[in-house]
């Protein structure tokens, strides 16, 4: 299962925009019950006049909330920016952001398991009854215990809460560049610029989206 998610903002800076020197885009996110809340962060630099050789930085988060449905395993959601494009006008900078969302469906099998489990019915009459056609007999105390840290196992894997951070550092191309340089310049290989960029054809102040994952 695949979505794109769109996100427009209209960034008003404190002076006129001349020119944007660099430009970085990061993402976090992290998923919460039926929700993945997250941010996008724009930051970079730019100069007030083309001829200006002042340089000013800046830095603006975009919030975001994607509802998700309760059919979709949540450990296998991974959300990542799948295009980035910006316009200046005057002292607005106009961002567009799409993300892509790449998820997989809860199959029988688990919805039935997901079903089953009940968090807040944590007597031993009804874990066991949950047990009961698996063959599970309970003989003690401590085989009581054991099935009750099984069930909140299987719960706590159900959500994945991991916050994931990312780094897309946009360059823009200048004279003398060459597409192994970039590579050397920033540790990725040609293949990681292919994923994010069409390289038939660069040409100076040509905009390429440059990707880092921060571990």
């Amino acid at each position: 299962m695949r979505d794109i998610i769109p996100l427009k903002k209209d960034i008003i800076f404190n002076t006129i925009i001349g020119e944007i020197t660099s430009i970085n885009v990061e993402h976090e996110y992290k998923i919460k019950d039926e929700l993945i809340e997250g941010n996008v962060s724009i930051s970079g630099s730019y100069k007030m006049t083309e001829a200006s050789v002042i340089e000013e930085d800046f830095f603006y988060k975009i919030p975001f909330g994607v509802s998700i449905s309760s059919k979709v395993d949540k450990n296998t959601i991974k959300l990542d920016i799948d295009d980035f494009k910006y316009e200046i006008e005057k002292d607005v900078l106009k961002v567009n952001v799409d993300l892509e969302l790449v998820c997989e469906e809860i199959n029988n099998t688990q919805e039935e398991n997901i079903n089953n489990v009940k968090i807040e019915e944590e007597n031993n009459e009804e874990i066991a009854n949950y047990f009961e056609d698996k063959n599970v007999t309970l003989n003690n105390e401590e085989e009581k215990i054991n099935i009750e840290e099984n069930i909140n196992n299987i719960t706590n894997n159900i959500i994945n809460n991991d916050v994931k951070y990312y780094t897309y550092k946009v360059y823009i191309v200048r004279k003398g560049d060459t597409v192994e340089s970039i590579c050397n310049k920033y540790n990725v290989t040609l293949n990681d610029l292919k994923e994010y960029n069409d390289l038939s054809n660069i040409n100076i102040n040509d905009k390429i989206i440059i990707p880092q994952i921060n571990e």
